[in-house]
């Protein structure tokens, strides 16, 4: 009797998931979200005339491209798709965020067999993808798929995963050397190895085929060049912008608001390139003492999960030129590591509502305003503040579980 029922409950909290994943996805797939949306139904259009392959290069010098071929691949896909069928360009665009996030929700909630996991993840993307718009959910499925298979030690799917999610946007290429790492390490011998990066390899090299190595590495390399200090991400590049023109460092100055300002090396401030430059420094130390940590440790599943949200947080936190959705990843794989009980609830709890508050806070529900300043004191300062707080307490984690004399026993 008593299995019959943890049955049932399990069976009514699956049609819950539906019923709110289908309430998500009707009541927010039309929202107008950022102007990137346009930027990208433009660029989807902009492959009609050459072709997809072809196009992506056109698309390269005609403008500023920093995505991955995919990624792009997927919006000129789902244009065409809506066009055959009827569908808003907005609809089309949105199409492929809504059908992904809601493969998220279901793959998470197949991890546990608990639905709860699955209404979780589909409200914490919501902001992100049907809402405001960001392309991040496309790969969502492809980096929790990356993330199961690593738990099981199957790193030819890990991998795979892993490297269509980069291919549609850069981030998740960041947790690389932990996989590199994590499959060498439980993986002996160059023959078991060079199995789990053949199906990687194969990937790329047909990527590279298909769009042109030289355009993908030229786009690639624009996407590790922006110009900008912090790039409304409440990180320690934002916190410093604060401070330089809080203190009218080289004449530099807050908003009449109270607003720190998009501060970029382009204006040719000394100051700023010394920002920069410092921030750079910052972010490739510490993640290579992150590296270090895993290297040097256990390589348990636990000390691959922490060792990767370490990596994305040490991207989102110390590097220059993060935007305000570039904390996704890590909310991901935070998500992960709940599951899999290496971090407590409170702890993902943080990264969780530090990622949302810093898509809400920058760009409200996609009509641009901002509300984030009340006696002429910028939010966003204490976000960045809370947002550096948590990423020392992941590293203390981190050291705990791979260096620690017990391997760092969490609660779940």
């Amino acid at each position: 009797m008593g299995q019959f029922s943890s049955r049932l409950q399990k069976a009514v909290g699956v049609v819950l998931f539906f019923l709110f994943a289908g309430c998500l996805v009707t009541a927010f797939t039309m929202a107008p979200g950022t102007f990137d949306d346009y930027a990208f139904v433009q660029w989807g259009k902009t492959l009609n005339q050459p072709g997809p392959f072809a196009g992506y290069d056109v698309l390269r010098h005609q403008t500023e491209l920093d995505y991955p071929p995919l990624g792009i691949f997927i919006t000129w896909m789902s244009l065409h798709f809506g066009q055959l069928v009827g569908l808003s360009e907005l609809m089309s665009f949105k199409l492929p965020l809504a059908l992904c996030s809601l493969a998220g929700g279901v793959i998470a909630m197949w991890r546990r067999c608990a639905p709860m996991d699955g209404v979780v993840l589909m409200l914490l993307i919501t902001p992100f993808g049907l809402v405001l718009g960001y392309t991040d959910v496309v790969y969502l499925p492809f980096l929790l798929i990356a993330l199961y298979a690593a738990e099981r030690e199957t790193f030819w799917l890990a991998g795979a995963a892993l490297t269509i999610a980069a291919l549609i946007k850069w981030q998740p290429i960041l947790l690389a050397p932990v996989f590199l790492i994590g499959a060498f390490a439980r993986r002996a011998g160059l023959k078991q190895f060079g199995l789990v990066l053949l199906p990687s390899g194969v990937i790329v090299l047909a990527v590279l085929a298909l769009f042109g190595p030289v355009v993908c590495a030229d786009v690639f390399l624009s996407a590790t060049h922006d110009p900008y200090l912090g790039g409304q991400g409440a990180n320690f590049g934002w916190l410093l912008s604060y401070g330089m023109e809080a203190l009218h460092l080289d004449g530099l100055q807050l908003q009449a608001n109270g607003d720190v300002s998009l501060l970029s090396v382009d204006r040719h401030f000394p100051v700023i390139a010394a920002g920069m430059l410092f921030t750079r420094i910052l972010f490739y130390s510490v993640m290579v003492i992150c590296l270090g940590i895993y290297v040097a440790g256990r390589k348990t599943s636990r000390a691959f999960m922490i060792s990767a949200l370490c990596c994305c947080l040490v991207q989102f936190t110390w590097n220059s030129g993060v935007h305000e959705n570039h904390l996704f990843p890590s909310m991901i794989v935070g998500f992960a590591a709940w599951q899999m009980g290496v971090i407590d609830g409170f702890l993902f709890l943080s990264i969780a509502v530090i990622a949302v508050l810093n898509v809400m806070l920058f760009y409200g529900f996609g009509d641009g305003f901002n509300f984030s300043d009340l006696g002429h004191f910028d939010a966003t300062v204490f976000l960045g503040c809370a947002e550096v707080l948590v990423f020392f307490i992941v590293v203390c984690l981190q050291w705990r579980i791979c260096l620690g004399a017990r391997g760092g026993a969490v609660p779940a």
